[in-house]
């Protein structure tokens, strides 16, 4: 209400209420190392535990919970209060609002009262099948998925993993040479029995990752990947090109079953990759700008990242006019390492895609 003062007007100052917080994420991380198998899984498993005790929360009918807020941060409460209200993570809070319909970074910019009012409503009249599960860390959600959701998680994989690699006499000639854990993780295997001089002091190694998530945020993957040793950089198989993908949806033990009999097979598909990767030196991009800016899977920065790199590997003041394919992969890879480690996997395999479609059509 305003008043008069002094011949002035005030206006009523009171603001209008700030958005509601999500809890954070898993931390991510990713670690360059030079260990067994069974040092390096533990690594992995640790940081998990570190993340809060795991449960799940089968619940039938996700409509009988609602959004409420809890200390500034988003929480899902059941309406019947037989649970207490449990904070929503980031992937959690993009879970639901996904599931509902809702566009995601639109709520996180509403004040709290026109969050909460819009997301229940959505909640109370979405269509979908309403069940669900609530994947807790301690006392937070840290993701809702399906009711078809099959669980692997990371102790459980790994023992899996692990397994495998015995059956196949695999298990005392890997080497595990970076591990990565959080919303994805990952772990690189190689074997440091099959490298292969690609250029002269510049050796290159088979190996495979196994790259998972609990999240919700990743198939389990098994990729063919080349290792190479002078600068640690790594080149995977997408999807289309012998990287192997199974869903955490259906039976648990089909996912064992698949991810072991999937080892292998990537390492035979790993071989072939390491057969394109030593035809790379001799095959020439003509055109590299026209490449670059072709490139629409990369971002702005990592196109500037990704010609700083070519500059680098070329030796020369500029962005040079063509240059050996085996160069250009390797500034690529070069330029993965320095993204987060779920994008560091994705530009890894948009490496191995850049050297599959040039060797197979120079075949």
């Amino acid at each position: 209400m305003n008043s008069p003062t002094n011949g002035t007007t005030t206006r009523d100052t009171r603001s209008i209420p700030g958005p509601l917080r999500t809890a954070p994420d898993m931390p991510s991380t990713w670690q360059d190392v030079e260990l067994g198998f069974d040092e390096a899984a533990e690594r992995i498993i640790q940081a998990h535990a570190k993340d809060g005790a795991a449960q799940d929360l089968p619940i039938g009918d996700l409509k009988t919970w609602a959004v409420a807020p809890l200390d500034g941060e988003f929480a899902l409460v059941p309406l019947a209060r037989h649970h207490a209200a449990k904070p929503l993570r980031s992937t959690a809070f993009s879970n639901l609002m996904t599931r509902v319909g809702a566009p995601v970074e639109f709520i996180r910019r509403l004040p709290a009262p026109l969050q909460l009012a819009t997301t229940n409503w959505l909640l109370a009249e979405h269509d979908d099948s309403s069940s669900a599960t609530l994947r807790l860390r301690g006392d937070e959600v840290a993701a809702v998925v399906s009711g078809r959701y099959a669980p692997l998680d990371p102790e459980e994989l790994l023992g899996c993993v692990r397994s495998s690699l015995v059956k196949f006499g695999l298990l005392g000639d890997v080497r595990v040479r970076s591990v990565a854990s959080g919303l994805v993780d990952n772990l690189r295997l190689i074997l440091p029995s099959e490298g292969v001089a690609v250029k002269v002091g510049d050796t290159s190694n088979v190996g495979i990752d196994i790259s998972t998530s609990s999240f919700g945020r990743s198939a389990i993957h098994v990729s063919p990947m080349v290792w190479r040793l002078v600068c640690t950089n790594g080149l995977r198989s997408p999807e289309r090109r012998g990287q192997l993908s199974f869903r955490h949806v259906g039976d648990s033990d089909r996912l064992r079953t698949a991810i072991s009999e999937a080892i292998p097979s990537a390492l035979a598909h790993a071989r072939g990759l390491m057969g394109q990767w030593q035809r790379a030196v001799t095959f020439m991009v003509e055109d590299v700008q026209a490449m670059v800016d072709g490139m629409r899977e990369l971002t702005v920065g990592e196109k500037k990242a990704f010609e700083s790199e070519l500059v680098r590997e070329a030796e020369a003041p500029a962005l040079p006019e063509h240059m050996p394919l085996y160069n250009l992969v390797n500034a690529l890879t070069a330029t993965a390492r320095s993204a987060v480690p779920v994008r560091r996997l994705e530009l890894e395999a948009l490496a191995g895609d850049v050297l599959g479609r040039h060797v197979g059509r120079a075949s």
